[in-house]
């Protein structure tokens, strides 16, 4: 036993006949263990005063109710002309609509403290919501048809790691909106960009001859709203012409069967009915379609781009660079004569908030001629070309698609896994392999009596936006996993900051 140093208390030693579990416990070493963690923010302290939203906030965002409201009057006053409860019907929509905004505009705020911010709502159950600034990635400004008749806006603030959008301030005005974008954004070290809401974007001269050189500032010339207009029409009219001869032809043979008295009834609660509300629907998706594309302007902003349209509802999103993970080249059947396509780009943020509830892209060209696709492409990806070659799967695997065969394939080309898909809307979808995020090979009963396999890389972001091969020879598919997984790594490895 040695002897304890003057001033030290001796420590106990263990006895050979002492169990293990009875030995005491070494020294702590010093705190912390491993790299210093920079110190977070605290939460802002009870005094600090919140900044409000508008006061019109509550009832921008119940608007649904109130057109609810208005609709049981409208009813009732054309059924049974019943202007009385009309009346009442609209007093008890302000009432309730003024007093709970009045309630819940006190409880809804939002401070910036240091490095984060905080968002506080809700009345009966209180919520509080911590943004870090530090993983910013973009805040757009978008302005609905609602917000824009009383000089509002929101701001959508993304942050990296985050499920898409990570947090919403609706509504501020439109000036007070900017400023507080360009707070934001300075907090988090990004280049704020020059955003303008209050003129919105001006408009194109239809009657004047196209432009084909991009104004100072943008990277294509503005699209015009008829190309446009033409554009959404051609792609919708497959669906729907489709839909009036499977329809017409399926009538057709009934009525010659079984009489077209007989079965004009049962086709039209059975077909005509839902045929009608689709036809309805459809009508809706793609007139917002165009009038989301309306005004379209893209900008580039040092490493990121800037992103303004809409006719009714405006927008003006940021797609940085450095987070796109995957570009889509969209040529519906009918722009196939006319050389059009359409440009899509798939961000980690985006893709973290479609997973499980369908893919969200962000449309960077509603719709150009190859050169327009070259230069939006090399903006979104520099390097990345905009025409590619694949090769398509085995004839073997031709019966498992057969209208879809043609229209199919993949290849690796120098910078990027390129796959093709589609009939009505033919894709091809590119991913950077620096993007890459994992490969997997799935071969199903049928695919091993054919001796073939499908190959998917996943991307960086999330599920929904993944660049899959189907139906390649197994062999072949095996190689194209271990080429991919070599080259994602290579890629990766030469990124900083590494997204994947």
């Amino acid at each position: 036993m040695s002897a304890a140093h003057p001033g030290e208390a001796a420590e106990p030693e263990p006895t050979p006949a002492a169990a293990p579990d009875q030995w005491p416990a070494p020294p702590l070493a010093d705190w912390p263990i491993g790299p210093e963690v920079a110190p977070t923010a605290s939460a802002p302290p009870p005094g600090v005063p919140r900044q409000r939203l508008h006061p019109l906030t509550p009832l921008l965002e119940s608007f649904r109710f109130f057109a609810a409201a208005i609709a049981a009057a409208g009813i009732q006053v054309v059924t049974s002309q019943n202007y009385l409860f009309a009346v009442y019907i609209a007093l008890a929509a302000a009432v309730l609509g003024g007093v709970g905004s009045l309630i819940s505009i006190q409880y809804r705020g939002f401070v910036i403290w240091g490095p984060e911010l905080h968002i506080y709502g809700g009345v009966f159950t209180r919520n509080h919501r911590t943004v870090p600034l530090g993983r910013l990635q973009s805040v757009d400004v978008a302005r609905p048809l609602r917000a824009r008749l009383f000089g509002l806006a929101q701001l959508n603030i993304e942050v990296a790691g985050s499920d898409g959008t990570d947090a919403k301030l609706a509504y501020l005005k439109a000036d007070r909106a900017l400023e507080l974008r360009g707070e934001l954004l300075a907090i988090a070290g990004r280049p704020s960009g020059d955003v303008a809401v209050d003129g919105d974007v001006a408009e194109t001269d239809e009657s004047a001859e196209e432009v084909k050189t991009p104004p100072p500032g943008q990277v294509v010339p503005p699209v015009r709203v008829r190309r446009l207009a033409t554009a959404s029409l051609l792609e919708a009219l497959p669906v729907q012409i489709s839909a009036l001869v499977i329809f017409g032809a399926a009538y057709l043979t009934a009525g010659s069967i079984f009489g077209f008295n007989r079965v004009t009834t049962t086709v039209w609660v059975g077909f005509i009915a839902p045929a009608l509300l689709g036809y309805v629907q459809s009508t809706i998706a793609t007139v917002n379609k165009f009038l989301r594309n309306c005004r379209f302007r893209l900008r580039r902003d040092g490493q990121s781009l800037l992103i303004e349209r809409g006719l009714t509802d405006t927008s003006h999103e940021t797609v940085p660079q450095d987070r796109v993970t995957a570009v889509s080249f969209e040529r519906p059947v009918l722009w196939r004569g006319r050389r059009w396509r359409r440009v899509e780009v798939s961000t980690a943020a985006a893709a973290q908030s479609s997973a499980g509830v369908g893919t969200r892209l962000t449309t960077v060209l509603p719709v150009g001629e190859p050169d327009l696709v070259a230069a939006v492409t090399e903006a979104a990806v520099p390097g990345l070309p905009s025409q590619f070659t694949v090769e398509r799967p085995p004839r073997r695997a031709r019966w498992r698609m057969p209208l879809r065969w043609k229209w199919n394939g993949a290849a690796l080309d120098e910078q990027v896994f390129v796959v093709r898909h589609g009939l009505l809307v033919n894709t091809y979808f590119a991913v950077p392999y620096a993007r890459i995020q994992s490969v997997t090979v799935v071969q199903g009963p049928l695919q091993r009596l054919q001796g073939l396999a499908t190959v998917r890389a996943m991307t960086a972001g999330g599920l929904g936006n993944d660049a899959v091969a189907y139906h390649r020879d197994a062999r072949e598919a095996a190689s194209m996993a271990d080429e991919l997984r070599e080259r994602a790594d290579a890629a990766a490895a030469l990124e900083t900051p590494r997204l994947s």
